[in-house]
């Protein structure tokens, strides 16, 4: 008896005695956080990351769990009005209509675009942090990953209070939809030992130390062995890193096709409803014209300019192409990728269609198509409207379209997925490449002609400087952690805070030098203009890459301007395992309007690739406006190098 008391003493002694805060043993006692209690902002950082770790798992941590066990279908829990737009969606939840965890996702199931739409209104319209809580943790239960992933991360960027959070990129969140298939089944083969330090109990340590090291949080038992700092790294570096290939390209084209299928789908809402056209009275739009600029000007549409956005960006990839073609000498149209996984491992198939009867499914395609667009427009009597028709018709028809060409072309059953399937694997497919550069072709042949010449005062060009262009490729790694076959986010615990080496990805993608332009403008007067530059083949104004764009006021008489361009020296997002560690807000941006930051510039040339600067001036367009009138136009030659 006297000698479990002095034991217990010495338990008392050594540890510090009893926890007066909280009444407990200190060994039973969480360890304070040496930096203090962490700030709201952070916690909701650290929310949303732990949603996205291993989202294609279940979700087994005990208190999401339960914040997501029910749905929530109190109207005080959303924002005033928002359950005439949510009822159906949560109708079709109680009927299993919305896809479910570990099936297979297609953007181009007829349902889909509404289960979309649904999920991000459910997510978006939460009135509070709490009920988006709530919300998003269901979410992430019951529906599947993809779709999941694809409204929140809609959501984030549209809610007051989760904008300014930090998202990691969707290619380090679902890597399945973004790598090769051996990529992702030699990151699931690295084993638990290979990331985390072994610990094991030195012979030498007396019974006095091994008690100090249980009742120490901060004086482990076990000692760790030295662990290589090193990544784990899975080589999936190419000859050539070609556009098609580059992943966060894939991953912003799948937020802009996300982002089109919800302007889509609310467009379709609207058109269902009666609206007030001349003020006193409700009445039938009068023409296509009529109703698409009543809509435009709607303040209750999110995405209200977005297909000609959308077009912008296809004319910008498709430049991109044809400019890689000229510096690469190879075909872009014939590069195929090797062959990708779902998130449930089921591998994506392919054609058996022949290349000429693929190219006369595409001109069926785009003939019928066109018959559509003449016949929209057939009645229009202003010029400058035609363009506005065209891309909304074609942005409304996208799906239908790329729904009916996988039915034409691909001979397999349900439940195996193709390139056109995903929008994170389109940029893949040669055929989908084809299909958007003679969507591109279309929609440009009823531009021509259509932006009036303004009857302003016109500003000349008077010269222009340009420093040296030149890309190179870089060398980048992407976080695979999340295909790992142990299950990170368990019960009680996180277990990605035990990791000491980074699982990741090696490629290379394009890049750009430092550079920078000096424009010098005369004015007659002064003046407003919105100056435009781009980058396109010599010889041929479209399709052009769009390279920089501002609005400024032009005094009369001479007007310097000085642009610079930054090289991406580092990805545009941190990893995953770099979030759970920074209170950063997000801070990305760029000035084009056209694709992520480090593919501003083409794949030049060793010896040097020949564009056209192309420099824009036209009259600033007002929110709704299609475009603003043509001030001055002016090209020069260009060279951009490749080291």
């Amino acid at each position: 008896m006297l000698r479990l008391t002095l034991v217990w003493l010495c338990f008392l002694d050594l540890g510090g005695g009893w926890s007066r805060s909280r009444g407990l043993p200190l060994w039973n006692r969480v360890p304070e956080d040496p930096i203090g209690r962490p700030a709201e902002q952070a916690e909701r950082q650290r929310f949303l990351l732990d949603l996205l770790l291993q989202v294609h798992k279940p979700l087994l941590h005990q208190e999401l769990t339960a914040m997501g066990s029910r749905l929530n279908e109190e109207p005080s829990d959303y924002q005033e009005g928002a359950m005439r737009s949510l009822r159906e969606f949560l109708d079709s939840v109680h009927e299993n209509k919305v896809p479910r965890p570990f099936g297979i996702y297609s953007q181009l199931d007829k349902a889909m675009p509404e289960h979309l739409l649904g999920v991000y209104r459910f997510l978006v319209l939460a009135r509070d942090w709490y009920s988006f809580q709530r919300n998003a943790c269901y979410a992430r239960i019951h529906f599947h990953p993809i779709l999941f992933v694809n409204a929140l991360q809609l959501a984030v960027d549209e809610r007051e209070d989760t904008k300014d959070l930090r998202l990691p990129a969707m290619y380090e969140v679902l890597p399945q939809l973004y790598f090769e298939e051996e990529v992702i089944l030699a990151a699931q083969e690295v084993s638990w030992q290979q990331l985390v330090p072994t610990r094991a109990a030195s012979p030498k340590s007396t019974w006095l130390e091994v008690l100090r090291g249980y009742l120490s949080p901060r004086r482990p038992l076990d000692k760790e062995e030295p662990l290589n700092a090193d990544a784990v790294v899975i080589d999936d570096e190419r000859k050539v890193a070609h556009l098609c290939f580059d992943v966060q390209l894939s991953s912003y084209w799948n937020n802009m096709i996300n982002r089109l299928t919800i302007s889509i789908e609310e467009w379709k809402e609207s058109e269902r409803d009666m609206r007030i056209v001349d003020g006193d009275r409700q009445m039938a739009f009068r023409g296509p014209t009529d109703e698409l600029k009543f809509q435009n000007q709607s303040p209750n549409r999110l995405y209200s300019r977005f297909p000609q956005l959308f077009f912008d960006v296809i004319e910008q990839f498709v430049a991109a192409l044809m400019m890689e073609d000229v510096a690469t000498g190879q075909i872009s149209m014939e590069l195929i990728d090797p062959p990708l996984i779902t998130t449930g491992g089921v591998p994506f198939t392919g054609t058996s269609m022949d290349t000429e009867a693929v190219r006369g499914v595409l001109s069926q395609t785009i003939d019928h198509l066109q018959a559509q667009i003449n016949d929209a427009v057939s009645n229009v009597t202003q010029p400058s409207d035609i363009p506005f028709i065209v891309q909304h018709l074609v942005a409304s028809q996208y799906l239908n379209i790329c729904r009916n060409l996988s039915l034409a072309i691909n001979d397999h059953g349900p439940g195996r997925p193709s390139m056109l399937d995903l929008a994170t694997a389109n940029l893949r497919d040669p055929i989908y490449r084809s299909l958007l550069l003679r969507l591109n072709r279309l929609v440009f042949s009823y531009e021509v002609g259509a932006l009036p010449v303004s009857q302003l005062p016109k500003p000349s060009l008077e010269s222009i400087f340009v420093s040296q262009l030149r890309s190179f490729e870089q060398i980048v790694d992407t976080d695979l952690i999340n295909v790992m076959d142990q299950q990170l986010l368990q019960t009680h615990r996180n277990n990605l805070r035990l990791l000491r080496r980074r699982l990741v990805a090696r490629q290379r993608r394009l890049n750009h030098g430092t550079f920078h332009i000096t424009l010098e403008l005369s004015a007659p007067a002064e003046v407003s203009v919105q100056t435009d530059l781009y980058l396109a083949l010599r010889n041929q104004s479209r399709p052009r890459l769009h390279l920089d764009g501002f609005v400024s006021t032009l005094r009369k008489g001479i007007n310097v301007f000085q642009r610079h361009f930054p090289s991406c020296t580092r990805g545009s997002r941190p990893t995953m395992s770099q979030l759970y560690g920074t209170n950063s807000p997000a801070t990305d941006g760029t000035r084009s309007r056209g694709l992520p930051p480090h593919l501003m510039v083409p794949r030049g040339a060793e010896e040097g690739l020949k564009l056209q600067l192309i420099i824009e001036l036209t009259e600033p367009g007002l929110e709704n406006e299609w475009s603003g009138a043509i001030l001055h136009t002016e090209s020069t030659d260009v060279l951009i190098f490749h080291h």
